[in-house]
């Protein structure tokens, strides 16, 4: 640091230009992450609404112990974990799987994952269960398949209602990425601590880590405000 300013604005633009390219990475784990928990969360909606005698209580116990752990404790156990369910695979059935070969990136996204998804199960739940039960009586008096119910006349309705939560979500994850650094995935919280390593300079360096996660958050509120506002527009028609 400089004896003219409290902050080292020369270090502050050095440490942008090494640490923003490794908002890729964030973004990756985060698009990631958030698609397959999305699906992930979606089929254990379905499962516990339609009351599948096992899989909905295998996916009710998955929503319940994922919401209950912090997500850096998952990432450990998914860590951890992996190595001792490939070794009981092998021991069942011979096929041996190295966990060396086994990316940390792909650690990282499945615990991610599953973090992600337990949180939209129950998104999920509270859009559906936010339609109207007549909507569905509608729907079937009309003569529409299960599907055709969902596709045209829940989801459109739910959809409306699950967005604010979903964003929230996403956001949630975006920042949720800054743990993965644990298990050796560098992205922006990680770069930023590589950065200041040799020379101690850690706040000026987590303040661009702050401003690019700052800088992405504001980005996708403005992607998800645009998007409700599309998907809300039928509220606004006047009859």
């Amino acid at each position: 640091m400089n004896g003219h300013s409290f902050i080292d604005w020369q270090y502050i633009a050095e440490g942008f230009a090494f640490i923003f390219p490794y908002v890729k990475v964030t973004l990756f784990l985060t698009l990631t992450s958030v698609f397959l928990g999305a699906v992930l969360g979606l089929i254990s909606c379905l499962a516990q609404k339609s009351r599948v005698p096992v899989l909905g209580r295998l996916f009710a116990l998955y929503v319940y112990v994922c919401r209950s752990i912090p997500n850096m404790v998952l990432l450990y156990l998914v860590y951890y974990g992996l190595p001792l369910a490939f070794l009981a695979l092998r021991g069942k059935t011979g096929i041996h799987i190295p966990m060396e070969h086994v990316p940390a990136m792909a650690v990282a996204v499945i615990g991610l994952t599953m973090h992600t998804g337990a949180y939209l199960s129950e998104i999920f739940r509270a859009a559906l269960d936010s339609v109207p039960d007549g909507q569905f009586e509608a729907a079937r008096a009309m003569g529409m398949t299960e599907w055709q119910m969902y596709r045209r006349v829940i989801f459109p309705q739910a959809v409306v209602f699950a967005l604010p939560l979903f964003a929230n979500q996403f956001l949630s994850t975006m920042k949720s990425t800054s743990i993965v650094f644990v298990i050796t995935v560098i992205e922006v919280f990680g770069a930023a601590k590589l950065f200041c390593e040799d020379n101690s300079q850690y706040f000026e360096a987590y303040i661009v880590a702050a401003c690019l996660y700052w800088g992405l958050g504001i980005l996708f509120e403005y992607l998800f405000t645009k998007l409700e506002d599309s998907l809300s527009s039928y509220k606004r028609c006047k009859i």
